[in-house]
């Protein structure tokens, strides 16, 4: 007959059934609230799903705007700068003209005194003209003396010719005979000699009369070559006086008209570039609006982003504080499982445990009766040593140290551009850079800066080839972190680690070189990096 087990072995059987049972009704409780917290989960990883999408889109239109507000901003520049150019070929037009108007002034003053310098050569002409008249006045007065004193000589010559031929045919008046009759006292003979010498002075006067005549006759010849050699100097310089003052007129006349046809050329270059920079104005008015609007539009768009940003963080916290929850319960499941197999085990134990005692105390029992047996014959023997203690368990090990803390940078690399308000250097206008700008080279490898999930990974117009990891909830706040301009991706979805390899450094989108653009987003606002490298 087998020893009955103690009351404690039955004790301890009872308790263990009982905690078992206990166990059992504690496990099937939390089932449908872990159910809930996956589907609540799921509904969350949906609406995030959607929510990206949505941003997604939006990143597409904002890329669109971009590129559009590029495009705009370069040709606003272009339309600016030919403005300037215009308004500056305007202004040395006005120049221009301002010269031309004087040349012109100078060239009706000189019209002006070309035209009084004519009147006062035809003025100075009919003076001329009437010294001329006076000239051939005298001209036809001496050759009226000249023609009657040839005239004149001719009479005389005829009457000298008569008084010789009469002397010739008389013997002469002073031969021999008559100046013996005369000698003799013959009265016919001095009468005669009486009138020969009449007759000699009558031939001496009529020789000197033509002498003079002749005389007079050279002389008038020589004043009538000086009159004719006036009257042609009068002409030549009248003439030649004339067509000077008539050539600086017509010069003076062409100047002017020239001058008048550059100020009027001038005039009409000037009123063609004032059309065509009120055109240019038109245009570029025009631009500026574009571009505002083309602004406004991105802003909104970048309300909507950052909006959806926010939306997106807020369903990373509730869905972080539902997963928190769901491993919550999971372990809670697991230590409750994990409770109820110890408490089998300890309850298998303890049955193993009161069936091994039971045998023991059988054994002992045994040996006690087999003891009172022997006891008699070993009363002075001495007692057995009691057994050695069992050596203490050992200590359990540290737990591992947090590996989370403060991001690390994402490249090794010397930071080129804060985080701060600046002139975008491809747009031209100042806006916010949000985040930091490493300076290394293409194909650097880009590491996550923390762990986390990646939640976007797609290109952009302006941020290029872009990847988005989410950080969970850190400080209170969800954190994201951003890389954009990457060259490639070397993950694009999944669970990432601090340090493991993302993408690689680029140039992508609107980027004047290889960097890497580095932003921190808490709760979907841009922070300054720093604060958590």
């Amino acid at each position: 007959m087998r020893p009955r087990p103690p009351r404690t072995t039955r004790t301890r059987l009872t308790g263990a059934l009982a905690l078992a049972l206990s166990a059992g009704l504690v496990l099937s409780a939390p089932a449908l609230a872990l159910d809930d917290l996956r589907d609540r989960i799921d509904r969350v990883e949906r609406e995030q799903q959607q929510k990206r999408g949505q941003q997604q889109g939006v990143h597409e239109d904002m890329a669109g705007i971009e590129d559009h507000l590029h495009d705009t901003s370069k040709a606003l520049q272009a339309a600016s700068d030919r403005l300037d150019r215009i308004t500056g070929r305007v202004a040395q037009a006005e120049k221009d003209l301002t010269r031309a108007e004087d040349d012109l002034a100078r060239a009706e003053d000189d019209l002006a005194q070309a035209e009084a310098e004519v009147v006062a050569a035809e003025e100075e002409a009919e003076r001329i003209q009437g010294e001329l008249e006076v000239a051939y006045a005298n001209e036809a007065k001496l050759e009226a003396s000249i023609e009657q004193n040839a005239e004149e000589q001719q009479a005389t010559r005829q009457a000298v010719g008569a008084i010789a031929r009469q002397s010739y045919k008389s013997g002469g008046l002073g031969n021999l005979s008559m100046t013996l009759e005369v000698l003799a006292g013959e009265g016919d003979v001095v009468q005669e000699m009486a009138m020969a010498r009449t007759v000699m002075r009558v031939q001496d006067s009529t020789i000197e009369k033509l002498a003079v005549q002749e005389a007079q006759s050279v002389a008038e010849q020589d004043r009538l070559a000086g009159v004719r050699r006036e009257i042609a100097m009068l002409l030549a310089e009248a003439e030649a006086t004339l067509e000077r003052k008539r050539q600086a007129l017509a010069a003076a006349e062409e100047a002017r008209a020239a001058a008048e046809r550059a100020r009027a050329e001038i005039e009409e270059r000037k009123g063609e570039l004032e059309r065509r920079r009120a055109e240019q104005l038109t245009a570029t008015k025009a631009l500026a609006k574009e571009k505002q609007k083309l602004e406004q539009e991105l802003a909104v768009a970048e309300e909507e982003s950052a909006a959806l940003e926010q939306e997106l963080a807020t369903l990373a916290r509730e869905k972080h504080g539902l997963v928190v929850k769901k491993e919550a319960e999971e372990r809670r499941r697991a230590e409750e499982e994990a409770r109820r197999r110890a408490e089998e085990e300890a309850r298998r134990q303890a049955a193993e445990e009161a069936a091994r005692q039971a045998a023991e105390e059988a054994a002992r029992e045994a040996a006690r009766e087999e003891a009172r047996r022997q006891s008699a014959a070993q009363r002075n023997s001495s007692p057995a040593p009691p057994p050695a203690p069992a050596p203490p368990p050992a200590p359990s090990p540290p737990p591992a140290p947090d590996p989370s803390g403060p991001l690390a940078h994402p490249v090794s690399a010397s930071t080129s551009s804060e985080f701060g308000w600046r002139m975008h250097p491809i747009l031209g206008y100042e806006r916010l850079h949000a985040g930091l700008d490493y300076a290394a080279g293409c194909g650097t490898p880009v590491t996550a800066a923390a762990d986390g999930t990646i939640i976007m990974s797609t290109h952009t117009s302006g941020g290029g080839n872009k990847l988005v990891v989410d950080h969970g909830v850190l400080g209170g706040v969800n954190l994201t972190t951003s890389y954009l301009h990457l060259q490639g991706f070397a993950r694009t979805s999944g669970s990432v680690s601090k340090g493991q390899v993302i993408g690689y450094v680029g140039s992508t989108g609107n980027s004047t070189g290889c960097h890497l653009h580095f932003e921190t987003r808490e709760n979907g606002t841009p922070v300054n990096p720093r604060n958590w490298l």
